[in-house]
């Protein structure tokens, strides 16, 4: 096999083992497919280097003295740091309970010796593509989860613009209505562009005749109520300016 081309990063394979011949021939025969291949004479030392690196991929020997390879195994799976890493089991003992009882401890594969490197390559390749997909997945829903939490928090301010826009929609009615109370005031004066007041401040019809200045201001009033009228019709907001110069202007009128 031709050794990989293009990786962004060259695995990390730790091999453990306590024979150092069994794993300079391992090292040796996986070394041209461009790993960074590391070693482990003991499990305790394993577990060290596996917790300090996360590599990205473990051979592990089934028999070992001090920590077998079956407690070593176990004792990775129950770190949450370390429990996604891939393992192969790397055994002598090729009857189906031992298989078995390391597949059950949490080994990803198994490899039985004298090992058969072209197997051994092959097994290799296919766990670290499931880590890598499994990492590229993991990195799929973390932006997943961070575009929704986009999309909540932009709900949220389009939620309380609209509610904004309400509050200030309602105000807009209230100063239209209060101006339209005016208007009807004004009517019952009979002198509609002389007499807009505030209520109780009508003055007779004669009175408004003899004040034509009263007249322009009036009408100047009026056009601003035309144009809160012509705003809140047209669901816009109503433009404070105009709200200040018509208070302005019919205060003018009352004081007249």
């Amino acid at each position: 096999m031709n050794a990989p081309t293009g990786r962004i990063r060259r695995a990390v394979i730790l091999v453990v083992d306590d024979v150092e011949g069994n794993r300079q021939i391992v090292c040796r025969r996986l070394e041209p497919f461009g790993y960074d291949l590391l070693q482990a004479e003991s499990g305790e030392q394993a577990l060290d280097f596996i917790r300090a690196r996360k590599p990205d991929l473990v051979l592990l020997d089934y028999m070992m003295p001090a920590m077998n390879g079956i407690e070593v195994l176990r004792l990775i799976r129950q770190d949450w740091q370390t429990a996604s890493i891939p393992v192969i089991m790397v055994t002598a003992r090729a009857e189906s309970g031992a298989v078995v009882e390391a597949l059950d401890a949490g080994a990803d594969d198994y490899v039985t010796k004298p090992i058969d490197f072209e197997v051994l390559r092959a097994r290799v390749e296919t766990q670290l593509a499931k880590r890598r997909s499994s990492e590229s997945l993991r990195q799929a829903n973390a932006a997943l989860d961070e575009r929704a939490t986009m999309r909540v928090l932009a709900f949220d301010e389009l939620k309380e613009e609209l509610e904004r826009e309400m509050i200030q929609r309602r105000q807009s009615e209230r100063a239209l209505e209060e101006a339209q109370a005016m208007i009807e005031r004004c009517n019952a004066c009979g002198k509609i562009n002389a007499c807009l007041v505030p209520e109780g401040d009508c003055a007779p019809p004669s009175e408004a005749v003899k004040a034509p200045a009263m007249e322009a201001e009036a009408a100047h009033a009026l056009e601003l109520i035309d144009a809160l009228a012509r705003a809140v019709a047209a669901g816009r907001p109503v433009n404070p300016a105009i709200l200040a110069a018509l208070r302005a202007q019919v205060a003018d009128l009352g004081q007249g």
